[in-house]
């Protein structure tokens, strides 16, 4: 709560008298000063019914307050262990008798599991009140709190809230929440203790509650005081304030202190006053959250109730997994960040890669445990960014696109249009790729060209004879006939490569032997026509056209199908011989055509039975 000016001039005096009495006073002991209480009727009767009874056997002291004292005691009755509170004799008063007394009417009216049961109030033989409570054997959560995990602590104050929340349902306000006032049994219950400054909101028509309303001092604790109940004005005081309570028990289990601390109670009740608790920096963010929400100054901007705490706790310890994760990610992906930015090596690159792996990891199972936790999905979202970018440095457009798809509509539009650009480079590279390959790919088209060439062979095996036994029965033939069946060849060549044009057009292979056929034919034609013209006898153009033969066949094995080399040998061994033996040209170039295609049906059968092996695959 925020104090101007007007409010520092009427509270600040009050604080100064007050501060006079208590500065010699510990700042985490409980300060209640004494008021006379009016005594209404309605008390007098409360108090008028109590009588004396002998059924109690008192024992050793076990805990003692300002005004009263606690013992050990026995129910004669029920033959159980109890614990005793009863007026110190030295304060023994209306004032003191009728305080313990209201202490004793509200814990009694409060019948919860976390708040000490009060089995019976009666008088002793000197007519003073005595309360017969539930004997706790354990100890206060003050000294168990340092030894415990948080999840214990959190779950301990959920139980706190639990009480605090029931008393809340009855109109009534516990005023000095902290760690002391909180016992655990030996069985792990937990008791919310001394309801000696609790107050009611409403009148219940009985006296027995003390109202807020009527609050016109400075009570509680300094070191989790709220700061409206420096004010010591009733009507400031509410559900709020134990809210605020409850956020300094959390304060403490995560710090190990409340959050009001100083050396002197100046100086705590100058930062209950003036001062936000500072909230460290190692807190969990939900509970970062969480502290500064119950801890406002403003009561309006704190929980709504303690069982609104008791939710928000829980909810902490359901998503507690996650944070976990995400934290332990979240470091992965500072030393990913850094790992990033070290010059690029293979090293540098698979450590990379392997930290976004666990860091990925990590902050996944996150969102998995819980779907809202935002550091979880900004760190994973963060992850992504950092591997896209190092994927587009080392033109991965795949590797990017993959990534980005995990973001979904959390990728930033900058990244997406990069990798979108990158991605398209990557697809025409590709097409291009793949096109070059099926370009290259001699599988494509090889039966048609082993069938071709099976017919050509047999065709040019059958030739050479009919030109060797026309030249016996005509000793003088020239160059005519063979022009002549040239030409026919080609024709028919052409004929061929149109009917499978699509098999012969398909890939470089097919079209390079499609124009090497072209080009012998057609130089063959050239070759006869120009030696006729010139006068050259036919038998010499037998032994230039197996030259023809051998220069072109060359040509194909060395740029087409390296498979090929025995051709051209065997056509420069044929013309040798027909150079040497001019009568027996005819038929060794019979034999050189069948050396041709038995080259080519054995190179490219040998493919198709690895295929049907699936050596190769087939296109």
């Amino acid at each position: 709560m925020e104090l101007d000016d007007t409010e520092e001039n009427e509270t600040l005096p009050h604080l100064v008298a007050w501060l006079k009495e208590t500065r010699e006073q510990p700042v985490r002991a409980t300060h209640a000063p004494r008021v006379h209480v009016a005594v209404d009727d309605r008390a007098k009767r409360a108090m008028g019914v109590l009588a004396p009874r002998n059924d109690l056997e008192l024992g050793a002291p076990i805990g003692e307050g300002g005004m009263s004292l606690v013992v050990r005691g026995r129910q004669l009755a029920l033959g159980r262990e109890v614990a005793v509170k009863k007026i110190r004799p030295e304060v023994a008063d209306q004032d003191a008798t009728l305080h313990m007394l209201r202490e004793a009417w509200i814990t009694g009216a409060l019948e919860h599991p976390n708040v000490v049961p009060v089995h019976d109030i009666s008088l002793d033989e000197q007519g003073r009140p005595r309360i017969v409570l539930k004997h706790i054997a354990g100890s206060s959560w003050r000294n168990l709190m340092a030894g415990a995990s948080l999840e214990w602590n959190i779950r301990t104050l959920m139980q706190v809230c639990n009480a605090v929340h029931f008393a809340h349902s009855r109109a009534i306000i516990h005023r000095d929440l902290k760690s002391d006032n909180v016992m655990l049994g030996e069985f792990g219950e937990v008791y919310l203790m001394d309801w000696g400054l609790a107050v009611a909101l409403t009148d219940d028509g009985t006296g027995r509650f003390p109202l807020a309303k009527d609050v016109d001092s400075i009570s509680g604790t300094p070191a989790y005081m709220a700061p409206e109940m420096v004010h010591a004005k009733g009507e400031l005081l509410g559900v709020h304030t134990d809210v605020y309570l409850l956020g300094a028990l959390l304060f403490e289990v995560l710090t190990g202190e409340p959050p009001h601390m100083g050396t002197t109670i100046e100086a705590v009740m100058h930062k209950v006053v003036r001062g936000a608790p500072e909230i460290p920096n190692d807190v969990p963010v939900e509970l970062r959250h969480l502290l500064t929400r119950a801890l406002a100054r403003e009561p309006k901007d704190r929980f709504p109730s303690a069982d609104a705490v008791r939710e928000a706790l829980g909810a902490f310890l359901e998503h507690r997994t996650s944070i976990e994760l995400a934290v332990d990610a979240g470091k992965k992906l500072v030393e990913l960040e850094r790992v990033i930015g070290e010059p690029r090596s293979e090293d540098q690159r698979l450590r990379a890669y392997h930290l976004f792996g666990e860091c990925r990891f990590g902050f996944r199972e996150a969102l998995r445990t819980w779907s809202e936790n935002d550091v979880a999905r900004n760190g994973l979202r963060r992850a992504v960014v950092f591997m896209t970018e190092l994927a587009l440095a080392e033109k991965d457009a795949r590797t990017a696109q993959l990534l980005v798809s995990e973001l979904e509509a959390d990728t930033p539009e900058y990244l997406r249009e990069r990798v979108a650009k990158a991605a398209k480079h990557e697809r025409d590279k590709d097409a291009r790729l793949a096109s070059m390959a099926r370009d290259l790919d001699p599988r494509i088209g090889r039966r048609v060209r082993l069938t071709i060439s099976a017919c050509m062979g047999m065709v040019w095996t059958i030739l050479p004879w009919i030109g060797f036994f026309i030249e016996r029965n005509d000793p003088h033939a020239d160059q005519l006939a063979p022009f002549m069946s040239s030409i026919a060849s080609l024709a028919a060549a052409a004929v061929v490569a149109r009917m499978y044009r699509d098999a012969l057009s398909r890939t470089v292979i097919n079209r390079s032997l499609v124009r090497a056929v072209g080009v012998v034919l057609a130089a063959q034609i050239v070759m006869f026509a120009m030696t006729w013209k010139l006068g050259v006898t036919y038998e010499a153009t037998r032994v230039l056209v197996l030259l023809l033969y051998a220069a072109c066949s060359a040509l194909v094995a060395a740029t087409v199908e390296t498979r090929l080399w025995p051709t051209p040998i065997a056509y420069v061994l044929v013309a040798t011989v027909g150079c040497l033996v001019p009568a027996i040209a005819w038929p060794v170039e019979s034999l050189a055509n069948i050396a041709l295609t038995v080259n080519v049906l054995a190179v490219w059968w040998r493919d198709d039975e690895k295929i049907a092996r699936g050596v190769v695959r087939q296109k």
